[in-house]
């Protein structure tokens, strides 16, 4: 197996590894290989494969819905939850979001944040790489609520907590975060018309950027993925 020009960088100069070194490497899609190092050739690690195992996506998938917000604090959100081991992170337009980006920030954005998931991931030592993509709009949130099989809305008006709207059986759950701002009401009533649920993380205000990895991290030790 031959890593790429940008592993090998890694592996050779970050890492240090050489020759009979064991290392682990995954195609980010849930295979994972134990390999040896043999070689460099032509600048390009060289590893034979001793052991690959085929892993499968944890039940439930968890998949997170975040309003853009200042650059920053989205970096923080995709990196922390590719390190939870969240499947797909899509940020959306909002009425009260604070950041407004153009068509060119927003091709950069969706190549920094595809970079974040993948060395988070990779940190994380997890099989799957995080998927995120380019900025959705507000139409295109709806459409995908309606289409998820289980949605939550966390927002600070709900009178539900987390822990009482979460279904048992989900297979897959999507949790929906409000901007600096949080969400006006008719957005709230917007995504619950589209069959998400409304919920609350409790009496205290979270950050944007902290709501998600609250939640993330609630919704997973809930089904017995973490702790």
């Amino acid at each position: 197996m031959r890593l790429s020009p940008t592993e090998s960088h890694h592996a050779r100069h970050v890492l240090r590894l050489r020759p009979s070194d064991p290392i682990t490497i995954t195609d980010g899609a849930g295979t994972v290989a134990q390999c040896e190092v043999v070689c460099t050739d032509h600048g390009r690690l060289v590893a034979a494969i001793l052991e690959r195992v085929e892993t499968t996506v944890p039940r439930p998938e968890i998949v997170v819905f975040q309003a853009a917000a200042k650059t920053g604090k989205v970096d923080v959100v995709i990196e922390k939850l590719a390190e939870l081991g969240v499947s797909e992170t899509h940020v959306y337009k909002s009425m009260r979001a604070v950041a407004v980006w153009d068509d060119e920030k927003e091709r950069r954005l969706e190549s920094r944040w595809a970079a974040i998931a993948r060395a988070a991931s990779k940190q994380s030592r997890s099989p799957f790489v995080m998927r995120t993509s380019r900025t959705m709009s507000w139409t295109d949130l709806t459409r995908r609520i309606a289409s998820e099989p289980a949605a939550v809305v966390l927002w600070e008006q709900a009178r539900a907590p987390l822990r009482e709207v979460l279904d048992d059986g989900a297979g897959r759950i999507a949790l929906v975060v409000g901007p600096e701002g949080g969400l006006e009401p008719s957005e709230a009533e917007a995504l619950a018309a589209e069959g998400a649920q409304l919920a609350s993380l409790g009496p205290r205000i979270l950050r944007t950027e902290t709501a998600p990895v609250v939640a993330t991290a609630a919704v997973a030790y809930h089904y017995g993925l973490l702790g």
